[in-house]
Order: structure tokens, then sequence, then C-alpha cells
């Protein structure tokens, strides 16, 4: 599988349902709706994960599935999926740009390019793909930072021609003359000189810059790679064009960005006709609006190679009799499956959200492929047949309560341990919101397990209701602390807690009257309902909060003001699969810091963490970046939502279903991992 970490852009179409990665249920969408989405972007050079708020109004769709192709699509079995919103463009320039960047462009396009290195389908493991072992550490060589990737010498495109070096360094060399933006952006000319074809099967890496983890091994060799032979002849006269035609005009005038834009542009509207994949799928056919398809690549380099994983993030690689290990392989296996596809064609139908579910419970289609699963509801229409199967998954995000550090009562760190020993997130998720969410921990999910600090400190997890009100008492009065009335555990009625009042910081003054905002219930009653409780369990300690419920948006514009008017408010990130997101949400200067937490030990780890190559160091290094926010709770992570997917389980079977992000929401490697199409 090639992921990629895409921008999904423009994920909000004419659709009856509308998702969105921070709210938990699906909205249905009637009239002009403001929604919120998370989108990936690219800020100088850097990967930033944003909330941003989008209008729609939509327009009425049909009930009835599109017409598919005339008689059977293919000479054998067909995975017949259904999408929420057809493809806008087959330009593998525009694909992987700022704007065409979409979930259902990925969906059908993101199987034609490989890349040097890639992340498992099942757990996100950092694998080779086109490469046959891990890149060199780098090293300097004169004015250069240079590492070594070998190339395997069997991989083909469509077209019969090979896949050598020469294609990589041609895209990169590509990507940096004309300053593409989007996912382009891995190749980061603020860093990358260049690639040279030490042969056609080793690949030198040259950067002026040292780079770190997210430039190098997250960055140029996760990159994609494209045909030079086919791609060569029309991209030539647009770069002779810009070379000749931007060398009088003066860097960033608006001359120089008109004519940049202009040609760019051209690019993304090139005719990809016949372009040649090197993927396990190739393109067929299109028809807007209806359908697209995709066919079985014969030639496909990856096919029957099997993956066997083990505990602790080992895996190894098995290919005609060949095997490449990583990590501790030592113990029993957890999973072994071996790649696909297993069919000749994958075909993708547009429907409606609420006619896809009809679809796949009338058995017309296979698995309906969405980028924030289907909601709770759909999930428990289809579970009555017998013939669907369903898994839940959790999202690849959090919901959190965050603090203004503006506020000296709240730059306590024991006030914010003993808030968070208060709240109960199994509680929360379990019986309050009835299993409709997940509790978590750190800043990173847990099924990113490569990344993920099993051991972080928890505030009174596990504790029963009145332990935790006695420790957080506890934390209280030995940090000076002090209450006119002070809370205790009142074992009449069968125990119940008696608030207390009138608390006081160390300094004698009251503390103040704070309010905590979160979204309203017709938004997201999860959210809604965690910000009463939590309201409550505050005010059991003597904490004068008060919950307000309110637009979503409005939300927005207080935590954005730079006056920073506000005292707690939970909202929700979705994050991508290396956690230096955790650095822009959080390291002292970020923008997207708000709340102006200030921690020398967490900046000095961002520091280290961006500026580390290697991969093992940097994962210590996210270890305890996780300590210091799970010590200081900068954020009181909350929880996620699940990811619901169903299948026709009489025609596809999996080797796993519990996967980052859903099965067919996170991965858009679920053709490559289906195990057989009957």
């Amino acid at each position: 599988m090639r992921k990629r970490s895409v921008a999904l852009l423009g994920l909000l179409t004419v659709l009856a349902v509308v998702f969105s990665a921070c709210q938990p249920e699906t909205i249905e969408v009637v009239k002009t709706v403001e929604v919120v989405v998370t989108e990936e972007v690219i800020i100088e050079g850097t990967p930033v994960i944003r909330e941003v708020v989008v209008t729609a109004t939509p327009e009425p769709e049909p009930e009835a599935p599109a017409e598919g192709p005339a008689g059977e699509p293919g000479a054998g079995d067909v995975l017949r999926m259904a999408v929420l919103s057809d493809m806008t463009t087959l330009n593998v320039w525009s694909v992987y740009g700022p704007i065409n960047s979409s979930f259902w462009n990925f969906a059908v396009t993101g199987f034609y390019q490989p890349a040097p290195y890639t992340l498992s389908d099942h757990r996100w493991d950092y694998m080779p793909d086109v490469a046959t072992e891990m890149a060199t550490p780098l090293e300097e060589e004169g004015d250069f930072w240079v590492s070594t990737v070998p190339f395997r010498d069997d991989v083909v495109w469509s077209d019969g021609t090979p896949l050598t070096v020469a294609d990589w360094a041609w895209t990169a060399e590509t990507a940096a003359a004309l300053a593409l933006q989007g996912n382009w952006a891995d190749y980061n000319p603020d860093f990358l000189d260049h690639i040279e074809a030490v042969d056609d099967y080793t690949a030198k890496i040259y950067y002026h810059t040292k780079p770190g983890l997210a430039v190098h091994q997250y960055g140029v060799l996760l990159a994609p790679i494209l045909s030079k032979g086919y791609w060569e002849p029309l991209v030539a006269p647009l770069l002779e064009r810009w070379e000749t035609e931007s060398a009088d005009l003066e860097a960033d005038s608006d001359e120089y960005t008109a004519l940049l834009t202009e040609i760019v542009q051209e690019l993304e509207l090139l005719d990809s006709t016949g372009e040649p994949s090197a993927g396990p799928l190739v393109f067929s056919q299109w028809e807007e609006g209806a359908f697209s398809e995709n066919l079985k690549n014969e030639t496909y380099y990856g096919q029957a190679t099997t993956y066997t994983e083990y505990p602790g993030g080992g895996y190894e690689i098995e290919q005609d009799g060949e095997t490449y290990a990583s990590g501790d392989t030592s113990a029993d296996a957890l999973v072994t499956y071996t790649e696909g596809p297993w069919f000749n064609n994958v075909l993708y139908s547009v429907y409606s959200s609420d006619a896809a579910v009809l679809a796949l419970d009338a058995g017309e289609v296979d698995f309906i492929l969405t980028p924030n699963g289907l909601s709770r509801g759909q999930a428990e229409q289809l579970s009555g047949n017998p013939q669907i199967d369903t898994a839940q998954n959790p999202a690849n995000g959090f919901r959190y309560m965050a603090f203004n550090f503006r506020l000296p009562v709240l730059q306590d760190k024991v006030l914010r341990q003993a808030i968070a020993c208060q709240i109960d997130k199994q509680f929360l998720t379990q019986n309050l919101l009835q299993g409709a969410a997940i509790p978590v921990n750190t800043i990173i999910p847990e099924f990113n397990s490569y990344w993920y600090n099993p051991d972080v400190p928890l505030f009174c997890d596990g504790m029963t209701a009145e332990e935790r009100l006695n420790e957080s008492v506890r934390m209280l009065s030995e940090a000076g602390y002090t209450w006119d009335e002070e809370p205790y555990w009142q074992e009449d009625r069968g125990g119940s807690v008696e608030w207390g009042s009138g608390l006081r910081m160390p300094s004698g003054e009251a503390v103040p009257e704070l309010r905590l905002l979160a979204p309203a219930a017709g938004y997201d009653p999860l959210r809604a309902t965690a910000g009463v409780y939590i309201e409550q369990w505050m005010n059991q300690l003597g904490i004068p909060v008060e919950a307000q419920l309110m637009n979503f948006n409005r939300i927005l514009e207080i935590k954005n003001d730079p006056v920073g008017d506000w005292d707690m408010f939970i909202l929700g990130w979705g994050v991508g699969t290396i956690p230096d997101y955790a650095c822009y949400f959080l390291q002292p200067g970020s923008g997207w810091n708000v709340g102006l937490y200030d921690s020398v030990a967490f900046d000095e780890k961002c520091n280290e963490f961006f500026a580390e190559t290697d991969r093992a160091t940097a994962q210590q290094i996210a270890f305890e970046m996780q300590d210091i926010l799970a010590t200081d709770l900068p954020y009181v992570y909350l929880f996620t939502t699940p990811m619901w997917d169903a299948w026709n389980s009489d025609a596809l079977q999996f080797p796993f279903t519990d996967v980052p992000d859903g099965i067919g929401s996170g991965s858009y490697g679920l053709p490559e991992f289906v195990m057989s199409v009957q």
C-alpha cells in the first residue's frame, strides 16, 4: 500500500449526508449548513493539521444507485465499491496538489504511483516498498547530507518499461523546479538539493540542509514516483517555458507568482490518458457522476508478498523465497497476510449515503467507501443482515479539553491534574455516551503503536468515584489549596459527593469563576454531554465552572482570537501518522498553541524531534514528549469516536479488521488486503 498524508480538501460535496472529522455523528443536511472538518495543510513546507469551517448547500440526490457499465465490467471477480462522491480528476499532479487532494480522488487513483517506502495497511509499520531495505543513515559529504536507497530491479510500469531511480530523480526535480505544493511539498526544496541515479537501481539523495525525520523518512522517502518515460515529453515544454520566462522576473514578484501559477495550472490539466501504473491497480474507465473502474495490474511487483507482524512493532516481509525482517520477531506472530489484489476489477459506483446502505443491504455492492465511516445507526441497520459483517475502529484523532495559560489559576499544574483525576473517562464513554466514544489517554492514538507510549502517567485511572474525590482533595490540599466548605464523600444515600465551595488558591485568593465552552448538543451531543458532566465534576471540587454550550463556529472564533478571552474549551483534532503534530499544537511560539502552554522541557523535545533523523531515537523522544504532556496536561484528552465499516461477508474476506481509522476510511490499501471476492 502507498499510504499518504493527504490534504482532505473539498470533501464536502453535494451529499445528502455530510461527514466531519471533528464530529462523531452523521449530520443530516437539508438546508445550508456550517460544518467543521480537519484538513492537513502545508505551511512553509511543513504539514499541519487544522480545523476549518465550511458552508455548503447540498443539492438533491437520487436515491437509486447510479447506473454502472453495461454487462460485466471485466473478465473475472469484481470488488464492488460504493463511493459517496465522484472523483474530480485523473491528473496525478493535481491529485497530489493542494486543491484536488481529496479522499475520493485517492480512493480510485491512489494505487498507481509507488514510493521507495510505505506505511503498512494494518499497523502503519514503516517498511520498504520499491526499496529493498532501509535507507542508509544520513552522513555529511562535502556541503551535503546524503543517504543511499537501493531499489528493486523487478518493478515495471504497466506499459512494460522498468521503474528505475531515474523516474524518482526526475519526479523530485520537477516538483522542486515548479515549487509544487500539497503533497508534492514532500520534495521540499528548502532541504532537498537533488536525487542522483548512481545506477539504475541505486539512488543517492543530496540535502543542502540537514533534514529531520519529517522531511527525510516521512517526506522524500514516502513521496510518489512518476513514470519519466510517460511524463517527461508532456512536462518538458512547461519546464522550458518556466525557465525562459521567469529568468528576468524578480522572485516572489506578482509577475513571477502569476507565471508560476499559470504553469502549474497547465500542468494539472495535462491529459493523463494512458499513464502507466506500477501499483496493484491500473485505470480502466470513468463515467463522470456514475462510476469509475480500476483493473488488476498483472505486472504488480507486490503480488503474493506475505507480511507477518509481531508484538512490539516487529515484522517480516517474504517474497519469492527472500525475507526482510525489522524489529523483534522472536515472539508469536500477531497476524500473517498475503497481499493481493485477488480480483480482476474494482468498480466504484456513486451513491448517496442512504442509497449506498440500501445497496449493501441488498447485496448490490460489497463495501461502502467513506472517509469517516458509517454512522452508528447505519451500522446497526445493516447488522441485522446475516450476509453483512461490521467492524468498529477508533478514528485517528481525539476530543480534548484545553486550558488557557493566560489565567494564573490555570497555570497551576496541580489544579489541572486534580481536574483530570475527577474526570472519569470510562464512565463518560461507556455509561453516559453508551459506547459511542472511546477513551483517549495521550496525544497519539493507541493504534499508532510505534509512536504510542503506553506508560504515560494517568491520574486516578481505574479509581472509583469516592477514590477520585479523595485523591483530588489530597492533591489540592498538599499543594496549599483550602476551601470554605471542603468536599467529602457522603456514605448516606448509597454514597455521593458533598460538593465543596469557596476553593482558594495557595495565595489565599478565591479561584475565580470559569467558563467551559463546548459545542451545543444539536451539533455534537458527545462533546455537549462531556461539557455538562465535566462542569459537575469540577464543581464537586469547589471549582466554580459553568459549561456554556454554543455554536461551534463561535467557539472557533473565540479560541482563535489573539485576545484569548476564554478559560477552557472542548474541541477535537484529526491527526497524521507521525507525531510532529504534537509540537504544532503545543510548542511555544506555534500559531496553533492558542492556550499559550509554555514548557521549556517540551520545547526542547520538539526541537530534538524535528532535528532527529534516526527513527528509533525519534520514537524515544516521542515517548518523552507524551510523558511531559500527560503530566503537564495542557490538554485533558477525552475520547475519540468509532469508525464503523460494513461489508458483504459472502463476497469479501479480510485477514484483519482492526485498522487505524477504519477499514475503508483511513486506509487506501483496502483492495490490497481483501483476501477474496467470491
